[in-house]
C-alpha cells in the first residue's frame, strides 16, 4: 500500500507542485505586501486555483507517463512506475479521476471567483492533449510548448488579481508577474531539451523524433546554450532599466554557466537528470530573489 501510494505522488511528480506553490504564494503576499488594506481578492480563491492548476499538472503528467510507457521501458526499465507498479489502467482510472476533481474545482472557480477560468482551463487541457499526442514527438515545438504553459502560471494569476493590481498601480508589482513568467520560461525549455537529450534512445525506440534525435546530443547542447544566452542578454537588458534586480540576474547569470559547463561533461542519463534539478534550483533561488528584491 505505501509502496503504490509513494508511486502515486511520483506519477503526479510531487516536486513540481511544490514548486507550483511558490509563484502562488510568492506573487500574492506580494500584491499584499504592496496594499494590505486594498486588497479585494480572497484568499480562499487563490487557493482554490492553485489547487485547480495542481491537479491539471497532476493530470497531465499521469497522460505522459501513459504515453511514455514504452520509452520509459527502455530509459527506465527499473524505476518506471507504469507497467511496474500501476498497470496502464490503472492509470487510466488516476488520469480520469484526477480530471473530474479538476472539473468539479473548475466549476466552482468560475462561478465564484473567476469568470475568465473556464476558458482557460479547456485551453490548457487541449494543449495538454496535443502535446502528448503530437508536439512532444516533435523537434523543439513540445519543448516550447511545456514552457510556455508552465510560464502562464504567473499570467493567470496575474490576471485573477487584475482588480487589485489596477488599483495599486505598482511598476514593480507588475513586472514581478512578468519576470516569474519569464523566468520560467527561459528555465524550462533548456531544461526539457537536456532531458529529451538524456532520454534519446528511448525516444529513437519509438519514434519519438525530437531535436536531439534529428541534430544529434553534441549539437543539441549547443541549442541549449544558445537559449540561456538568449536569456542572459535579456536578464542583462531588464537590470539596465530596473537596476534593483542586479542581485536577482548577477546570481542567475552565474549559476547558468555553472549549468553550461556542467551540461557539456554530462555523458550518462543520470548526469542529464543531476543537471535538470540543478536548474529547477536556479529557477526557484531566481523566484526567490527577484520577490525579495521587489520589496526592496
Amino acid at each position: 500500500m505505501l509502496v503504490k501510494l509513494k508511486a502515486t505522488f511520483t506519477l503526479m511528480r510531487w516536486f513540481h507542485e511544490l514548486v507550483v506553490m511558490i509563484p502562488f504564494i510568492a506573487l500574492y503576499l506580494s500584491t499584499y505586501y504592496f496594499g494590505e488594506s486594498h486588497i479585494q481578492t480572497p484568499l480562499s480563491g487563490i487557493l482554490l486555483l492553485c489547487f485547480t492548476i495542481q491537479l491539471l499538472i497532476a493530470a497531465g503528467c499521469v497522460l505522459n507517463d501513459i504515453r511514455d510507457k514504452d520509452i520509459d521501458a527502455v530509459n527506465k526499465p527499473n524505476t518506471r512506475i507504469i507497467g511496474r507498479i500501476y498497470s496502464v489502467k490503472q492509470s487510466y482510472i488516476l488520469f480520469i479521476t484526477l480530471m473530474i476533481l479538476t472539473v468539479i474545482t473548475s466549476i466552482l472557480l468560475t462561478c465564484f471567483y473567476f469568470e475568465d477560468w473556464w476558458w482557460i482551463s479547456i485551453t490548457v487541457v487541449l494543449f495538454s492533449f496535443v502535446y502528448n499526442l503530437w508536439l512532444k514527438r516533435t523537434p523543439l515545438f513540445g519543448n516550447l510548448l511545456m514552457a510556455a504553459m508552465t510560464a502562464s502560471i504567473a499570467l493567470v494569476i496575474k490576471m485573477y488579481l487584475s482588480a487589485d493590481l489596477v488599483i495599486l498601480n505598482s511598476e514593480k508589482l507588475n513586472l514581478l508577474f512578468d519576470l516569474f513568467a519569464l523566468i520560467s520560461f527561459a528555465i524550462i525549455v533548456p531544461r526539457e531539451l537536456s532531458l529529451d537529450i538524456s532520454d534519446l534512445q528511448g525516444d529513437l525506440s519509438d519514434d519519438c523524433y525530437t531535436l536531439p534525435a534529428k541534430i544529434g546530443e553534441q549539437n543539441s547542447k549547443w541549442v541549449v546554450v544558445l537559449l540561456l544566452v538568449l536569456f542572459i542578454l535579456s536578464g542583462i537588458w531588464i537590470v539596465y532599466f530596473h537596476p534593483y534586480q542586479w542581485i536577482t540576474f548577477g546570481v542567475g547569470i552565474v549559476l547558468l554557466f555553472v549549468y553550461m559547463y556542467w551540461l557539456f561533461r554530462c555523458k550518462e542519463r543520470i548526469d542529464y537528470i543531476k543537471a535538470g534539478r540543478f536548474l529547477w534550483a536556479v529557477m526557484i533561488l531566481m523566484f526567490l530573489l527577484t520577490t525579495y528584491f521587489t520589496f526592496q
